[in-house]
């Protein structure tokens, strides 16, 4: 899976290897900051249709997993206070081009206390006086304040018992998620239960209650490779009439795989078949929650073309991001001529021309939505693109030259003053 980067404060020094690491196998480049329009990097960014932001905020409404920090930055000291406090490990560019990243102390430059880390922090997200924050958290900077957080003392024997399905825990607590499911297979009469989840790599097990089971091993690569509910009952011994079920389900950020072997009865089957769906619905309210104010720029979204349900829960989440900081959004509805075979050849080969914070889906008749953010001259390289592949397959599969115009219809959500027109005209293509 390639490596989440965002890079920050590129000079042009810096930016005149962009374009070489951007070539690099294994690293997707999904944002780059900066303090003014005109730096350099934001500028080089712009050019390559790179997502690019000049607030630091913006780092925390994704998850990243590395940081390359332009080495003569005049704030590097408060971004490494900043990544620092976000997890994110930091490299300079050289660091990373000479293959030293891996290797490399990924610590701070400048070792400081947490309690002044913390206070950059905040001056950072809340635009807080840097000198009174500071103040505050004097009286920690002495020599024997802490540079690393204290360890987290776990329960001895920690206990979850669910109340209702809302109760149920995230999929990042394997304790909770194996003490749950403890409680429904005695409920059920089941053997083994098994969860699975991920985003679009392979699945993998994070809760299980039981022995080793291959049938459902089988049933679980089955549903999730086709995405459909796998149900076997046995005829014959050993375990004759049981069940054994794999049901697969996706939420906005996540998909995952509940398992269950050897189910009793058929009141059990039905038991598991709701807690598949409630479980669906619970993990995806918490997904959207955490993606309503990053949209577009979070991971594991599931890319190229879009159903109409997943691309409707794309909306909502862009009004809900404009409703957090206004960022801009677009919705375009693009016409293009009816004639089956080149319109073919264009929709297997867009999707890899779109950025990863856009949104596809096959419009009515010979259209297609496209959902873009940020400014408006984001979409203009998108156009262009679209219109050079448009005339590509136009003269391979046409009956003459040059490709007929396209008609691109389009809605723009500035604000939330234009939430009821942004939304009237989705619901009226989608429709």
């Amino acid at each position: 899976m390639p490596r989440r980067v965002v890079l920050i404060d590129f000079d042009w020094q810096d930016a005149d290897l962009l374009p070489e690491l951007l070539k690099r196998p294994g690293v997707s480049v999904r944002l780059v900051a900066g303090e003014r329009v005109h730096d350099p990097g934001v500028r080089v960014a712009e050019l390559c249709g790179l997502p690019r932001t000049l607030d630091l905020a913006d780092l925390t409404r994704e998850i990243f997993d590395l940081a390359i920090v332009g080495e003569r930055s005049s704030r590097r000291t408060q971004l490494e206070s900043l990544l620092l406090a976000l997890g994110t490990p930091c490299q300079t560019l050289q660091e990373f081009m000479q293959g030293t990243a891996e290797s490399a102390d990924e610590s701070p430059a400048i070792e400081a206390p947490l309690a002044l880390h913390a206070a950059t922090l905040e001056h950072t997200l809340g635009g807080g006086d840097y000198d009174a924050l500071l103040e505050q958290a004097l009286p920690d900077l002495g020599a024997d304040a802490p540079v690393a957080p204290a360890p987290v003392p776990e329960p001895a024997q920690p206990h979850w018992r669910v109340s209702s399905l809302e109760d149920f825990p995230s999929p990042e607590s394997r304790a909770r998620l194996e003490s749950a499911l403890k409680e429904l297979v005695g409920a059920s009469g089941a053997n083994t239960a098994e969860l699975h989840a991920g985003d679009t790599g392979p699945l993998q097990l994070v809760a299980q209650v039981g022995p080793e089971d291959k049938l459902l091993k089988g049933l679980v690569d089955l549903a999730s490779e086709l995405g459909t509910p796998q149900v076997v009952t046995r005829l014959s011994e050993p375990g004759k009439g049981r069940t054994w079920g794999a049901w697969p389900f996706r939420t906005t950020q996540r998909r995952g795989v509940l398992a269950v072997a050897a189910i009793e009865s058929p009141q059990g089957m039905g038991q598991w078949q709701s807690m598949v769906e409630d479980l669906r619905n619970t993990w995806d309210e918490e997904d959207r929650e955490r993606a309503g104010t990053s949209f577009p720029y979070t991971p594991l979204r599931e890319s190229g073309w879009l159903d109409a349900p997943e691309f409707r829960k794309r909306i909502e989440l862009a009004l809900e991001r404009n409703r957090h900081d206004r960022m801009r959004f677009e919705l375009h509805r693009i016409e293009f001529p009816d004639h089956p075979v080149a319109l073919q050849a264009l929709f297997e080969q867009f999707p890899a021309q779109v950025r990863d914070t856009d949104c596809l889906m096959r419009g009515k008749g010979s259209s297609l939505l496209l959902l873009t953010a940020g400014q408006a001259d984001g979409f203009s390289h998108l156009r262009r693109r679209l219109l050079q592949l448009w005339d590509r397959v136009w003269r391979e599969n046409g009956p003459s030259t040059p490709a007929p115009a396209i008609v691109d219809h389009c809605v723009t959500m500035a604000g939330p003053e234009d939430a009821d027109a942004f939304l009237a005209a989705a619901h009226d293509w989608l429709s």
